[in-house]
């Protein structure tokens, strides 16, 4: 029996990125793309990498188009980081304007853009939803570095609501689900298996409330071992 062939694409997620006690980014022993190799007995490429927005995962696609085009299925993972903004720069001028990375309209486009092109290729893109936001985390990790005057700057342009930061992730979350109907594109439920937790979710993330820490990176090995969309492939 052929082994299964796998490229993936994404972020710092994808990449197996965590954050340990000393705020140092390393790559955990195990990541959900290692736990998914071993599982599935497959060959998994992995072009993840910290920071990558769809934009970048669109160039990155570009680059190894061979290697797409002789796999079975290409795992799509992107959001975290458009949906993201410059701290820095809301911390310095939060009466200015400010807009995330990606906007919602071209990480539309762009993720769809992307679909197409892989699918055209001969190759099956999956979608893998997003783990959710801790939005008090990420706040505190945001603004560790900044002063008071900072921190109640970026507090301010939130309208005093941190949770706001996780209803942004959301939409983009939700809007892979309308990228799928449209494109036709099977996506593996990741988000859920977060939300469904018997216990504390914050023990699934590293203390930046955005990165998971092996918990959690079992917890989205687990969801892709045993969605049936592989399998039934």
């Amino acid at each position: 029996m052929n082994r299964i062939r796998i490229t993936a694409l994404g972020d710092s997620l994808t990449k197996g990125v965590i954050l340990d006690e000393r705020n140092r980014y390393s790559l955990s022993d195990d990541a959900f793309i290692d736990l998914v190799r071993n599982r599935l007995d497959s060959d998994i490429i992995n072009y993840g990498r910290f920071g990558s927005t769809v934009s970048y995962g669109n160039k990155v696609m570009e680059r190894h188009m061979a290697e797409i085009r002789s796999s079975d299925y290409v795992f799509l993972e992107f959001g975290g980081n458009d949906c993201d903004f410059i701290w820095t720069d809301i911390a310095s001028a939060p009466l200015a304007d400010h807009s995330p990375k990606t906007s919602l309209e071209s990480f539309r486009n762009i993720y769809s853009d992307l679909i197409r092109r892989i699918r055209a290729l001969g190759t099956r893109p999956l979608i893998l939803s997003l783990p959710p936001i801790i939005s008090d985390l990420y706040f505190s990790f945001i603004c560790r570095s900044m002063d008071e005057e900072q921190k109640s700057n970026v507090l301010s342009w939130l309208g005093h609501d941190i949770d706001i930061i996780s209803r942004w992730h959301e939409d983009y979350n939700n809007s892979l689900y309308e990228i799928a109907d449209s494109t036709r594109t099977d996506v593996i439920d990741i988000t859920t298996s977060f939300e469904s937790f018997e216990g504390d979710i914050t023990s699934l993330f590293c203390h930046d409330g955005i990165h998971p820490n092996a918990s959690g990176h079992r917890l989205i090995a687990d969801a892709i071992t045993c969605s049936d969309i592989i399998h039934r492939s």
